[in-house]
C-alpha cells in the first residue's frame, strides 16, 4: 500500500536503476528480497559505491545485510536512503563507520511546462560523446567537480556506451571542452546526472545551458518529466529552467 501511494517511487525506481545499469558494466550489482540495491562502480568516490533503497520506508535489516556481504569494503561507499533516515538506518551506518549526513534536494520539471526555449550561450555547443571520447568525457567531469581524474575513470569503460538509455555529454566552446551533462531516459522519465563546468568557465551560463539542453533532448525522446539531485548551490539554477524540489535524499558516508 505505500508504494501505491508513493508518487515518486517511479523516480526512485529509475534513480536506482541507473547506478544498476552502471555497476553492472563496470563492478557488480545485485538487489535485496526487500528492493534495496546495493551498487558497486569500483570508483575511489563513496557516492558512486553505495546501497540504495527506493522505498519511503527502508528495511534496516535489509541494507544491513548487503552492507555484511561486502564487508570488508575495499571502497568508500554510502547508504541512499529516501528522506531523513530514521534511528534504525542510523544504527546500521553507525555501526559499519558511516556518519556523516549529506541531504540532497530532488528536483523534478513537470511534463505541463513543455520543453524549454533553445539557450543563447554565444558559441556552446553540447553533444553526445561517442564511446571513444569516454576517457575525454571521464576527465572533464573530474575537473568540472575539481577532483583527481582517476575519481571518474569509471566512466572510461566502452560498455557505458552501449547502455540502453544511459548518454555521455559534453559542452564545448569552439572545439574546447567547458563543462559535462549526463542523462538516462526510463520510458517518460529523464534523470539528469554529472552537471558540471569547468573552473575557468564558470559564471557564464553555461551550466544552466547544458541543463536546458538535457531536458530538450530528453523531450525529444519521449521523456517529459525530468528529474535530478541538486547540491544546494546548483538548486537556484535548475528553480530557474523550471526544476522544483519534491524530496530529498540523504546520503550517508564515513567522515
Amino acid at each position: 500500500m505505500a508504494h501505491m501511494n508513493d508518487s515518486r517511487r517511479s523516480i526512485a525506481d529509475a534513480y536506482v536503476a541507473v547506478f544498476e545499469g552502471l555497476s553492472t558494466a563496470g563492478g557488480r550489482t545485485r538487489r535485496s528480497p526487500q528492493g534495496a540495491v546495493l551498487s558497486i562502480s569500483g570508483a575511489p568516490v563513496a557516492a558512486l559505491n553505495a546501497i540504495i533503497s527506493p522505498s519511503l520506508e527502508p528495511d534496516a535489516d535489509d541494507i544491513a545485510a548487503l552492507a555484511a556481504s561486502e564487508a570488508p569494503w575495499d571502497v568508500p561507499w554510502s547508504i541512499h536512503v529516501r528522506g531523513i533516515p530514521g534511528p534504525l538506518i542510523t544504527e546500521v551506518a553507525a555501526r559499519n563507520g558511516l556518519t556523516q549526513f549529506n541531504t540532497e534536494p530532488l528536483m523534478v520539471r513537470r511534463p505541463d511546462q513543455g520543453p524549454p526555449p533553445q539557450p543563447s550561450v554565444g558559441p556552446l555547443r553540447v553533444r553526445p560523446v561517442s564511446s571513444d571520447e569516454l576517457d575525454l568525457y571521464a576527465r572533464t567531469v573530474a575537473e568540472g567537480f575539481e577532483v583527481p581524474h582517476e575519481t571518474f575513470q569509471v566512466f572510461n569503460n566502452p560498455s557505458f556506451a552501449k547502455l540502453v538509455g544511459l548518454t555521455f555529454y559534453l559542452a564545448e566552446v569552439d572545439g574546447v571542452p567547458v563543462g559535462t551533462g549526463m542523462t538516462s531516459v526510463s520510458g517518460d522519465l529523464l534523470g539528469i546526472f554529472n552537471v558540471s563546468t569547468l573552473p575557468h568557465y564558470r559564471r557564464r551560463g553555461y551550466g544552466r545551458a547544458v541543463t536546458i539542453e538535457l531536458v530538450r533532448a530528453g523531450h525529444a525522446a519521449g521523456a517529459t518529466t525530468a528529474y535530478l539531485y541538486a547540491s544546494k548551490m546548483g538548486e537556484p539554477v535548475y528553480e530557474s529552467v523550471g526544476f522544483g524540489t519534491e524530496e530529498y535524499m540523504t546520503v550517508i558516508t564515513a567522515p
